[in-house]
């Protein structure tokens, strides 16, 4: 039977030389809970007891979410979550409490360690790893955000025409991703034309679509906090040949590392991969970002394909691969797809074809 994410922090809470974790990161509160809110914290301690403190506002809510999974729900007054916090870790004997160094503020450390009757431990990575494999349920949820953003997509391409503004573009694929169901954007759109998309995160402005163009579009949704990331690369009107070889490469190299990319393997090898097809055809200098990134609850997540990267994939990761070429004040590609590293093997989770499209 699969462990629930309780569980599962407990276990880990077993292995460290603590007797409880604090949790207030928000993406870190809804992973253990399932519940979003702008304010909470959790407690967890190594014997699997769980709790979740919230104000007026969220109380109701939390009680129906984070209740079934095991949390003992309790409502803080004037935002005073030391003192229930403090009675808890006395009850339960609590000497060391690990903690959120990277997401908590120094200011906030500083009320907790003067506030609490225990010593706190920096937690470091050790929640963000146990995130690291998706649950089946959390794989769902990106499919969903996927397929919005598909969809969008998908009706964005006849509007796509000379004199059409980036902006414009942007603008409308956002729109028809929050039409189709989206509770928001992964990240802020990246629709970039011509010279423009030899920026790999080039900002959408004012310049107009040309025929002969390319623009890359980089974009996703969120669904139940969960988020989607693709990047397709479409032509307007007409390619050069040098378009289409620049194209035809960054295809190349997607479709292999796509099909490398499996659990146990090294994410740096799966970017030198993808380097090595790149720079047989000479454009090796234009390929400097990583491979790839995992995706969740946070669109950056590890484990990476990068360059001399050292992380092993995992079963249950769910992984981007993302070749590209930019050559500078001409144009750029990029074709992007996220990978779920299924315990029947690697499954693509894009569906959007990725031929060369010429509009």
């Amino acid at each position: 039977m699969e462990q629930t994410r309780l569980e599962k922090i407990a276990a880990m809470v077993k292995k460290m030389p603590v007797e409880a974790v604090l949790i207030t990161s928000p993406v870190n509160r809804q992973y253990a809970t399932t519940f979003p809110s702008s304010a909470g914290a959790c407690l967890i301690t190594r014997q699997g007891d769980g709790y979740f403190f919230t104000d007026f506002r969220y109380i109701e809510a939390a009680e129906r979410a984070a209740a079934p999974q095991g949390y003992q729900v309790q409502m803080v007054t004037g935002g005073d979550y030391m003192t229930p916090l403090a009675d808890l870790l006395k009850k339960h004997q609590v000497k060391t409490l690990g903690y959120e160094d990277r997401r908590m503020s120094v200011s906030a450390y500083h009320q907790y360690e003067q506030a609490l009757p225990c010593c706190l431990t920096p937690l470091g990575g050790r929640l963000e790893e146990v995130r690291q494999v998706k649950e089946e349920g959390e794989v769902e949820c990106i499919v969903i955000a996927q397929r919005m953003a598909e969809a969008a997509f998908e009706e964005l391409l006849p509007m796509i025409r000379p004199g059409v503004t980036e902006k414009q573009l942007a603008a409308e694929l956002n729109y028809r991703m929050l039409c189709h169901g989206a509770e928001g954007m992964s990240f802020d759109i990246i629709a970039v034309s011509g010279p423009n998309s030899s920026m790999p995160h080039g900002v959408p402005g004012e310049r107009p679509v040309q025929k002969g163009d390319f623009i890359t579009f980089d974009f996703g949704a969120l669904y139940k906090g969960y988020h989607s990331d693709m990047t397709r690369t479409v032509a307007v009107g007409e390619a050069t040949p040098e378009m289409r070889r620049v194209y035809d490469t960054v295809l190349r190299a997607n479709i292999a590392c796509c099909q490398a990319m499996k659990a146990g393997c090294i994410g740096g090898d799966i970017h030198q991969l993808a380097l090595d097809i790149i720079s047989k055809e000479g454009y090796g200098e234009y390929f400097q970002h990583g491979l790839g990134h995992s995706v969740g609850l946070e669109i950056h997540e590890d484990p990476r394909a990068s360059l001399n990267g050292t992380a092993k994939l995992e079963c249950g990761n769910v992984i981007t691969v993302e070749p590209g070429i930019y050559l500078p004040e001409k144009f750029g590609v990029r074709i992007e797809d996220m990978i779920w590293l299924s315990p029947d093997g690697p499954k693509n989770l894009t569906n959007t074809p990725k031929d060369l499209l010429i509009l």
